[in-house]
């Protein structure tokens, strides 16, 4: 049984209100050329009493790079990652997990229709911060979902805002989220085809996103759904082959 408190407020509602100006919203992309992440399966007991276990697939991998000048130019000293880091743990801990959207959007709010995945846990590797997020089985988490078992590289995207002075070094670095987001292999085509440009380019009439919202209340809607996806994966590795995972 889970205890809701409707009077105490979280942190997230704070965060989406508080955004003083544009510029401030920090985006940074991981590639899986360049940090794949694992992809595991493992069966869980139900989060909702009385359902039997069921299996989810999970993304583990680096989360935030430190140290390191990343592909925006700009440089996250290992404190500014710790502080993230222990700010995601932080929340996992007393809320639960940590909602991620399917690709990111250039603002910090939250759309609960987009959310695809969970953060379940995070913690420090050197000068980076790993994690472990699991995918949602059900709306845009059943694409992310779809394209896991279909082979394709995933990667990573963190959203939050901070200060980056004239070298690009980031001060006072707020952590709101990580997305799950798919990006070629090669270095020089970054970001030219994120899923959500692929999906606007090979499925235009929204075909894909549409049946996965439906096979929430419809369970008749699953077997269109497939078959979608596989069409709309058939395109996408005519295009773009390099996002396959390597067996």
């Amino acid at each position: 049984m889970v205890d809701i408190n409707l009077d105490r407020k979280h942190p997230m509602m704070e965060t989406t209100t508080t955004v003083e100006a544009p510029h401030n919203v920090l985006i940074e992309r991981i590639m899986p050329a360049e940090s794949e992440l694992k992809v595991l399966q493992e069966e869980e007991q139900s989060f909702v009493k009385g359902l039997p276990p069921q299996k989810f697939f999970y993304l583990e991998g680096i989360f935030l790079e430190g140290e390191v000048r990343n592909g925006n130019g700009r440089i996250y000293p290992r404190k500014e990652i710790e502080t993230a880091v222990q700010d995601l743990k932080e929340r996992i801990r007393t809320y639960g997990p940590v909602a991620g959207q399917l690709d990111h959007p250039n603002h910090l709010s939250f759309d609960f229709l987009e959310i695809a995945v969970a953060i379940i846990d995070v913690w420090m590797n050197g000068n980076n911060g790993e994690g472990k997020m699991r995918v949602i089985p059900e709306g845009r988490g059943k694409i992310v979902e779809g394209a896991l078992k279909a082979g394709i590289r995933v990667g990573v995207s963190s959203r939050g805002q901070g200060d980056v002075d004239d070298n690009g070094v980031v001060s006072n670095y707020k952590i709101i989220t990580i997305d799950v987001v798919l990006n070629p292999s090669a270095p020089h085509a970054y970001p030219t085809a994120t899923l959500a440009e692929s999906m606007s380019r090979y499925d235009p009439r929204n075909e894909l996103v549409k049946l996965a919202d439906a096979t929430l209340h419809d369970k008749s809607a699953e077997k269109h759904f497939e078959i979608a996806m596989r069409q709309f994966l058939t395109r996408l590795n005519e295009h773009h082959p390099e996002l396959w995972r390597k067996k």
